[in-house]
Order: structure tokens, then sequence, then C-alpha cells
């Protein structure tokens, strides 16, 4: 497979787009390209950058943070069941080809 990733949001206006969404590079800002849809060779995209960092490191060292010192975790957990429920929705989406709705 080639290793290549992007995720896209459309509108009727223009999109969204993020460049390596899932696992970014920890040596090489993430960029967000932001296309207000003005014309087709991509003459109204705006590109904004976060900085070079490593999400899990921070991710972890937030986490333990929180558990050391008695404050609140970074991600509540309801958030990861959410997650989860929209995870299944998708794949019942593959296996029904209707659009499903996350269950709580």
């Amino acid at each position: 497979m080639v290793p290549y990733q992007r995720m896209q949001f459309f509108r009727t206006k223009g999109r969204i787009e993020l460049k390596i969404p899932f696992n970014a590079s920890v040596d090489r800002p993430c960029e967000i390209l932001i296309d207000d849809g003005r014309d087709v060779f991509g003459g109204g995209i705006a590109t904004e950058e976060i900085p070079t960092c490593d999400q899990y490191t921070i991710q972890g060292d937030a986490f333990s943070r929180a558990i050391r010192e008695g404050g609140e975790v970074p991600v509540p957990l309801e958030e990861g069941i959410a997650n989860m429920a929209v995870i299944d929705a998708v794949f019942r989406s593959a296996e029904t080809g209707q659009w499903e709705k996350p269950q709580a």
C-alpha cells in the first residue's frame, strides 16, 4: 500500500483537507489546507501549519500528569465511548449500505 493519507471535508462553498491526519510525522509540521472554492486550480487555498510534535507523547504525558497529580484526564472516558460508537456505526454502514447512526 502507498503510504498516503488524506481527509477532505466538502461543503457548498469550499473544503478542508488534512494531510496525514492519523499518524502525523514527528519530523515536520502538520498541514491543514483551507480552500474557499474560488477556482479549480487552488487559487483560494490557505495553508495552516501545526508545529512539529509527537502527538502520542503529548497525549501520554498529559494522561500521566493527570494521574500523578490527581487532575482531570485530558480526554474523558465518555469521549472514547462515543468514538467507539461512531466506529461501530461505520462498520454497520459498510455491512448494510445504509446511513447508520451511532448508538449510545
